[in-house]
C-alpha cells in the first residue's frame, strides 16, 4: 500500500477510492491496523472528483479501466504539477492510441518489474483535445 510507504512523512495523506463496499471495508481495516496516513472513500472515482477539494500530487489506479476512461474519470483531480502513474498490461499501446484521440498527453512508458508484458504509463501533462480550459499540468 502506497500509504504505508509514506507513513514516515508527517504531511502525507493518501486518499483511497474504492466503490466496492467489501474492498473499502478491507482497506479501512488495513489503514486502522497499520496506522497508514490514508482515508478510504467508498465511492466511484468520478464521484470523488466532484467532492475532493484538496490538491492531488499523484494519481494512480490499478486495473480500473482503459486509459481513456481513467483520464476522463480522474480529470477533476488533476492539479498543476500532478503526476499520474497507471500500471497497464500488454494492450497499453492500443489504449494509448485510443486515449490520444481525446487527450494531448506528455508521458513516459516505464517497463513493469512485475509483468514482462506490462508497462507503467507516467503522465506529467494532460490536456483534453479541443478544450484548453480542462488543461492540467
Amino acid at each position: 500500500m502506497l500509504a504505508c510507504a509514506l507513513a514516515d512523512r508527517a504531511d502525507a495523506r493518501v486518499h483511497l477510492v474504492e466503490s466496492n463496499s467489501k474492498k473499502a471495508a478491507f482497506l479501512r481495516e488495513a489503514v486502522r491496523a497499520t496506522g497508514a496516513p490514508a482515508v478510504v472513500h467508498g465511492m466511484r472515482i468520478a464521484d470523488f472528483g466532484k467532492i475532493f477539494s484538496g490538491r492531488a500530487e499523484a494519481i494512480t489506479a490499478r486495473a480500473l479501466a482503459p486509459l481513456k476512461s481513467l483520464l476522463d474519470q480522474s480529470l477533476a483531480l488533476w492539479t498543476e504539477g500532478a503526476i499520474a502513474i497507471f500500471p497497464k498490461g500488454q494492450n497499453v499501446e492500443a489504449e494509448l492510441t485510443e486515449a490520444t484521440k481525446y487527450w494531448n498527453i506528455e508521458m513516459a512508458l516505464v517497463p513493469s518489474r512485475t509483468d514482462a508484458k506490462g508497462r507503467i504509463v507516467v503522465i506529467r501533462v494532460l490536456q483534453r483535445r479541443g478544450r484548453a480550459q480542462d488543461e492540467a499540468r
